[in-house]
């Protein structure tokens, strides 16, 4: 574990920062060691302990970040440490949920902690592990109520509720409701952007009218295929059967409702000789990034991707030369139903205390609030479910994610996160396999509820 000393601090002191990266499991490993001692913080015109209580403090913070996203949080905490004098140790792990049972398990767990699923969580908070941040009556927890509801809507606030309390604010967030496409193409073929599906069918269509191929799939990383039908199932069913169906398993996935959804993604993908690009052996082939270069390369094999926010900053550093909003731009999945509207799918990292103090519950109002937000979003590394961040932080396409996620009045968790590892294996395998005979559904919902029943134990 490192302890995080504020780089105004260090410099201060001529310490030296260095940073160690390494590989595992195929992700960055990232852990900021810093050489200081604790007596910086008594260190005169440094911190100015005098006028700050909790100076010299420290709480430790367990996170999933990395690379850029730690390094932009850093500077977030570095405020913090300046505005407070409380010292954060940070910790940060891809594969940090193995370490955080292992210390709950061992009595020794950080102070707070990035939790990527709302099942974790759930699990946490069943065993007793995790501090209340707003209890079920609305009092406070570690924070008041007004906190929470001044900085995020309803939507958001409720990815960390869990039996009518609060016990998790969603630090960072991409939303993966965004179809991606050239505006330019959309001119030329003389259509605008779509707001319902069938509007949508209309445009593919058009464009297999006008010799085109509408659609690339990157259906080699199987995940970008459960997005696909997460996507079209909440907007034909809601977020409630959407939890029912992925995070429960109160609905089965022999229910009508999967068919249903199923039926409508049979028409993007099939037939996949004119809908898809490479067809159905290069859709499989193809892994997500390939998939959007098939999109905007100057030598383009399609005209439309679907995948999340976070795909922007991937077409910009693959295609220089492309200017965001003019040359690509994204627009929100369209709805099916009216009354149900396009829900947002939500990808990202539930805050979470495992400790209640004084300087914890400090370190919770800061990353809810709106100057940390501010200060982390600013660095372009992450997107804020803060509603205060103004869009005008962003870049222009950090603020189409950005828009979507803090202005969703529903929003829901990705659906495969929130199953377990071999559910969710068997809706990967099964979507791959639907990509390969569509017509074979029913035996693959089959397949996918044999595997589900199984994994939670139904």
């Amino acid at each position: 574990m490192k302890r995080h000393l504020p780089n105004f601090v260090l410099a201060a002191k001529g310490v030296k920062i260095t940073r160690l990266e390494s590989i595992m499991n195929k992700r960055f490993f990232l852990v900021t060691l810093l050489s200081a001692a604790l007596v910086l913080v008594s260190a005169p015109g440094i911190i100015g302990a005098q006028s700050q209580p909790l100076a010299g403090k420290e709480v430790s913070f367990l996170t999933t970040f990395g690379g850029s996203e730690l390094d932009a949080m850093n500077k977030s905490l570095d405020a913090f440490t300046k505005a407070t004098g409380i010292l954060v140790t940070v910790e940060s792990n891809r594969q940090s949920m193995p370490i955080l049972r292992t210390r709950l398990a061992g009595g020794n767990p950080p102070d707070l902690a990035l939790i990527p699923q709302p099942g974790t969580l759930a699990a946490f908070v069943k065993a007793g592990q995790v501090k209340a941040l707003v209890n079920k009556d609305g009092s406070a927890g570690l924070v008041d109520k007004k906190t929470l509801t001044d900085n995020y809507n309803q939507a958001i606030i409720d990815l960390g509720t869990v039996n009518g309390a609060v016990y998790a604010i969603l630090a960072k967030a991409n939303s993966k409701s965004t179809i991606w496409y050239k505006p330019a193409s959309f001119k030329t073929l003389g259509v605008d952007i779509p707001k319902t599906w069938d509007d949508l069918i209309a445009i593919q269509n058009k464009y297999i009218a006008a010799g085109k191929t509408p659609w690339s799939i990157g259906a080699g990383d199987s995940w970008t295929l459960t997005d696909w039908f997460e996507e079209i199932y909440v907007r034909q069913n809601g977020a409630d059967m959407y939890q029912k169906l992925f995070a429960t398993h109160e609905i089965k996935w022999t229910d009508p409702s999967v068919a249903k959804a199923l039926t409508a993604f049979k028409q993007i993908v099939s037939p996949a000789d004119k809908n898809l690009t490479g067809g159905i052996d290069g859709t499989l082939a193809t892994s997500f990034i390939d998939g959007v270069n098939l999109v905007f390369r100057p030598d383009a094999k399609a005209e439309l991707y679907y995948e999340g926010g976070f795909m922007g900053s991937i077409i910009a550093q693959n295609f220089p030369k492309l200017t965001p909003v003019t040359d690509f731009n994204a627009f929100m999945f369209p709805a099916f139903d009216s009354k149900i509207g396009t829900p947002d799918e939500i990808g990202g990292d539930l805050l979470a205390a495992f400790a209640d103090r004084p300087e914890v519950r400090e370190f919770v109002k800061w990353m809810a609030g709106t100057d940390g937000n501010t200060l982390w979003a600013k660095t372009g590394a992450i997107v804020s479910p803060n509603k205060n961040v103004p869009l005008s932080t962003y870049s222009p396409l950090g603020a189409i994610d950005a828009g979507q996620v803090a202005g969703a009045t529903v929003s829901v968790f990705d659906g495969s996160d929130q199953m377990p590892p071999d559910a969710s294996q068997a809706m990967s395998t099964g979507l791959q396999d639907f990509i390969r005979n569509p017509d074979n559904m029913a035996k693959i919902q089959q397949t996918i509820e044999d595997a589900a029943a199984k994994a939670y134990g139904s």
